[in-house]
C-alpha cells in the first residue's frame, strides 16, 4: 500500500510564483499527495490564486506568524505518513516524491 505524503507549500506575499509551486505538486508521478497550501497573511493576489484550485488542495490562511509557524500549522493540518517542505518559489521536479 502507497503512503500518503504531504506536500506543505508555504506563501506570504508570493502570489505571482504559487501557480508554478502548486502546479509541480500536483503533477507529481506519485500520485497519493497531498498538497497543502498555508497562507501567512498574504496581502498580495495568494488568495485568488490558490482558489482556483479549489478540490484539488487544502487552504490554510492565518495572521501572519512566520514561515516557522506557517510549516508547523501545515504538518499539524496533514494526514500523509510522509512530509515535504516546499517554498511558494520553488518547485518540484515531476519524480521528486517518488
Amino acid at each position: 500500500m502507497k503512503s500518503i505524503v504531504s506536500i506543505i507549500i508555504t506563501s506570504y506575499n508570493y502570489g505571482r510564483f504559487l501557480r508554478k509551486a502548486i502546479e509541480s505538486a500536483l503533477s507529481q508521478h506519485y500520485t497519493k499527495v497531498e498538497v497543502i497550501v498555508v497562507d501567512d497573511g498574504s496581502q498580495d493576489d495568494t488568495r485568488e490564486v490558490v482558489y482556483s484550485y479549489v478540490g484539488k488542495i487544502h487552504y490554510i490562511f492565518q495572521e501572519n506568524a512566520g514561515v516557522a509557524r506557517a510549516r508547523n500549522r501545515g504538518v499539524e493540518e496533514s494526514t500523509g505518513e510522509f512530509i515535504n517542505f516546499l517554498d511558494a518559489d520553488d518547485w518540484l521536479q515531476p519524480r521528486k516524491i517518488e
